[in-house]
C-alpha cells in the first residue's frame, strides 16, 4: 500500500502511557483538554476525515507531557518521539517492526529538517505527485514555524481543503496526507499551549533557557515520526 509507515504507527487509538490502566490514571481530564486560550484558534478541523488521529496525538502528548519533562535535549525529545511512536499499532499488522529513534536521528533532523524530510518522503511509496506535494507542504511548514498559530493553522488547513478536493489521490495518499496535517496542527497547537501552561510541577527548570528554539520540538517530532517509511 502506497502510505507511510506514519499511518501504521499512529492510525489507532492511543492504549496508554505504558499501559491502559496507567493510561486511564493520568488521563487528562477532558474539560482540560478542550480549554481553548483566547489567542489560539481551535485545532479541530472538521473538513478532515482523518482528524481524529491528530486528537489522539495531542492526547497521547499531553500524557506524556504529564509524566516527564518538556525536551530540553536531543536525549529528551528523541525519549518523547519513541513514547508517541509506540503508542499507536495497527491492528491488522501488529507484527511491523518500527525503527528504533535514536538521538542521532534527532541530531540529523536538527542540522538539516528540510533535507531530512525530504529524504524520508522520496524514499516513501507515494506517487511522484502526492511526494511532490507533502513536501512542498512541509517545507511550508517550516518556513512558517515561527508565525503565529492561527497563521499556522489556516495554511494547513488551506492545504487540507486542496489535498480533500483532489480526485488524483488514491485512498491511501489522502489518507496519509491528512495524517499529517492533522498531526501537525495537533502538535503545532500543543506548543502554543503549553506557553501558557505549567507544565513543571516541581518550577525547577522555570529559568532554565530553552535548548529547542520555538516550535522545533514539534516540527522535528513530526519529521522523526516519518522516518519509519515502508
Amino acid at each position: 500500500m502506497k502510505k507511510l509507515s506514519l499511518c501504521s504507527v499512529l492510525i489507532w487509538l492511543l492504549i496508554s502511557c505504558s499501559t491502559e490502566s496507567d493510561f486511564n490514571s493520568s488521563k487528562i481530564n477532558e474539560n482540560e483538554i478542550s480549554e481553548l486560550k483566547e489567542n489560539l484558534p481551535n485545532p479541530h478541523n472538521t473538513a478532515n476525515p482523518f482528524d481524529f488521529k491528530g486528537k489522539k496525538y495531542y492526547d497521547a502528548l499531553l500524557c506524556y507531557w504529564k509524566q516527564n519533562e518538556y525536551p530540553n535535549s536531543t536525549s529528551q525529545i528523541a525519549d518523547q518521539i519513541r513514547f508517541l511512536s509506540f503508542q499507536f499499532t495497527k491492528e491488522d499488522n501488529t507484527k511491523r517492526s518500527i525503527i528504533p529513534f535514536t538521538d542521532e536521528i534527532v541530531e540529523s533532523i536538527m542540522a538539516d529538517p528540510d533535507q531530512s524530510m525530504i529524504l524520508i518522503v522520496q524514499n516513501s511509496e507515494l506517487s511522484n505527485w502526492a511526494k511532490a506535494s507533502l513536501i512542498h507542504f512541509l517545507q511550508g511548514l517550516m518556513d512558517r514555524r515561527e508565525s503565529e498559530f492561527s497563521l499556522i493553522c489556516a495554511y494547513i488547513m488551506n492545504y487540507e481543503n486542496t489535498v480533500i478536493a483532489n480526485s488524483s489521490l488514491s485512498q491511501d495518499e489522502s489518507e496519509t496526507i491528512l495524517t499529517v496535517t492533522s498531526i501537525s496542527r495537533y502538535s503545532l497547537y500543543c506548543e502554543a499551549d503549553r506557553k501558557d501552561r505549567d507544565w513543571d510541577k516541581s518550577g525547577a527548570n522555570k529559568n532554565i533557557k530553552p535548548f529547542f528554539a520555538q516550535n522545533q520540538v514539534a516540527i522535528i517530532s513530526i519529521i522523526g515520526l516519518l522516518s519509519g517509511l515502508d
